[in-house]
Formats: C-alpha cells, sequence, structure tokens
C-alpha cells in the first residue's frame, strides 16, 4: 500500500466509514454497504498500528478511521473499481441498456475471483445473458457482433452461467471469420497465436482460441453423418421426394456456406423449407420438422458437455 494514494474527488463521503486503498487512489465510503455485498474487505482491513497505515493516516483528516488496502495483486482496475461504487451508490446503475464496457466493468469487479459481490455478480450474468441469448433456435446472426468476442472473453474468464457461455462460444466459433480456411487445430501441442486463423482475434486468449475451435471440430464430427444422411419419412414416396431434394437444396448450401459448421442455423434452413410445395404430405413434413427440432435441441445440450470439457482440458495458465 503506498502511502503516496491522493483522495478521489468522485467517491470520498464526508461521512464515510472506512477509507479503500487502491492504488493511487483513496476512497471513503460506507463500510456497511460493503459488508452488505461482500465479505472479503473484512479480510483485507489493515492494522491500525502498522507503520503504512500511520503513514496513510496522516494524510486523512480522520486517523482512527479503518483502512482497508486491496491487494495490488488481485487485478482489478480503477475503471471497474470505480463502475462498482457507482453502481452501489446509483451514481450510474447498471440498466439492460447500460454499455458494455459498463456491464463488463462490474460483471468483473463483482466476480469471485475479485471482489465477491454475488448480487451484483448475478445482476450482471443476467443482464449479459439478456444481450447474447442462447437455444437450440438459430441465434447467432441476432447477436451483436460488437464486443462479441470480448463478452466471450469475459464469460470464459469469470465463469459466468453455461447457458451464456454456450452462446458465445458457439456464437463466435461458428461465425464466418472464426476459421475461414478451415484449418483448426484442437491438439494441445498447437499454440495459438493471430496469424493461426483466418481472421484476427485480438480480444480472445489462446486458450479461449482452443475452445473455440474444439468446439467447432466437434460440430462439424458430430453433424456431417446427419448432414449426409437423408431420414426416412413416414411415406416411401415422401421419403423418394426427400432424396431427391437433398443434394441440391440441404448438402449443396451446407457446403457453400460452411452449415455444415453451424449445425443449428443449417437444421432450421431445412425445416422452413417448402416441403409440402415439393409433393411431401401434410403429415410427413410435420414429423420431420418435429425430428429436426428434436436434432437442434441434442446439439445444444451436447454443446454444454463439449465446452466444458474443452474448459477442463485447456484449463487457465
Amino acid at each position: 500500500m503506498a502511502s503516496s494514494c491522493k483522495k478521489t474527488d468522485r467517491f470520498w463521503f464526508d461521512d464515510g466509514s472506512v477509507i479503500i486503498s487502491l492504488a493511487p487512489f483513496m476512497y471513503k465510503v460506507h463500510q456497511s454497504i460493503l459488508d452488505k455485498h461482500s465479505t472479503k474487505f473484512t479480510a483485507w482491513l489493515l492494522d491500525p498500528l502498522d507503520p503504512a497505515t500511520l503513514a496513510l493516516s496522516r494524510t486523512i483528516e480522520d486517523a482512527q478511521i479503518p483502512v482497508v488496502a486491496i491487494p495490488d495483486d488481485l487485478g482489478i482496475t480503477i475503471e471497474d473499481f470505480e463502475a462498482l461504487l457507482a453502481h452501489l451508490y446509483h451514481h450510474s446503475p447498471l440498466r439492460p441498456e447500460s454499455s458494455f464496457h459498463q456491464l463488463a466493468s462490474i460483471l468483473r469487479a463483482s466476480s469471485p475471483q475479485l471482489l465477491a459481490f454475488p448480487s451484483i455478480f448475478e445482476l450482471a450474468n443476467r443482464d449479459l445473458a439478456a444481450h447474447f441469448p442462447g437455444g437450440s433456435t438459430p441465434f447467432t446472426h441476432l447477436h451483436r457482433t460488437k464486443h462479441l468476442e470480448e463478452a466471450l472473453e469475459l464469460a470464459l474468464q469469470y465463469d459466468i452461467n453455461l447457458e451464456t457461455k454456450k452462446a458465445l462460444v458457439y456464437s463466435v466459433a461458428t461465425s464466418t471469420n472464426f476459421d475461414p480456411k478451415g484449418e483448426y487445430d484442437t491438439s494441445d501441442s498447437h499454440i495459438y497465436d493471430a496469424s493461426d486463423i483466418g481472421a484476427p482475434h485480438p480480444a480472445l486468449s489462446p486458450r479461449t482460441i482452443r475452445i473455440c475451435h474444439r468446439l467447432l471440430a466437434l460440430l462439424i464430427a458430430d453433424f456431417t453423418p446427419v448432414l449426409f444422411t437423408v431420414g426416412a419419412a413416414s411415406h416411401m414416396a415422401c421419403t423418394d421426394i426427400i432424396a431427391d431434394r437433398w443434394m441440391t437444396d440441404v448438402i449443396t448450401p451446407a457446403l457453400a456456406d460452411g452449415g455444415v459448421g453451424r449445425p443449428l442455423e443449417t437444421l432450421a434452413r431445412i425445416a422452413s423449407r417448402s416441403w409440402q410445395e415439393e409433393g411431401v404430405c401434410v403429415e410427413c413434413v410435420e414429423s420431420k420438422k418435429l425430428e429436426w427440432d428434436k436434432g437442434a435441441k441434442d446439439i445444444w445440450e451436447k454443446v454444454g458437455c463439449w465446452v466444458q470439457e474443452a474448459e477442463k482440458e485447456f484449463r487457465r495458465r
């Protein structure tokens, strides 16, 4: 803790009951507000007789006020800490329409790895999920592209809820600019950097890129047999019609636009075709649509398992 920390103008309350030291600033805030949300701060209370504490006390009006020093190695930034305080004091509370940068700051600061404000972390989780929803219905092209990769990195680093994590990994891994050359390599010995893939991804860590490549490889391996197999309908005549159109109207478009690596979108496209106009009966159309919908739900369930397995395999270093 540096005794040269200076008072912040923004969060220095005359009736504050605790000094927070986060170099290069000091904050005079209300301990009751902090204690209401987190138990971490009590562990960082300084000994009032410690020379460093005494040196800091000489720079403030009340030498009796307790001092909390946030450890330097915790890695929290001034920007993130002040965003959290702004939320706590209702200066700039987190709202659904808040900027991504504010949301990211509050999510990081409130995470278990940093200041551990569980109720606020859950609120930030909920807002992130609203921005990047998932599910077996195709969603990737509905996701905002701005900050998409930053959101994914945030999700994997701070362990947000699995559904949002799945949505972000799938959305990034299956985007057309993630691996346009099809040169993904999931081997543990391969070290990824920006030159390994067709487009630069400065927001993604090597670990996150590995996880995305692993998911993409598993999606392709799992969906390829499905794509190249014409499932039988209830009636032979309907099966024959679907089989006649399958190569031209299903396989060829999927190969042309990367649909083999985007199974949710490809299955939705198959289901949305006007099969009845091709001569398939209503009964078979409805039956096949249920089958394709179930296939999408099954894939979405697998995505959760694959993401969790990849996270364990490619552990943080």
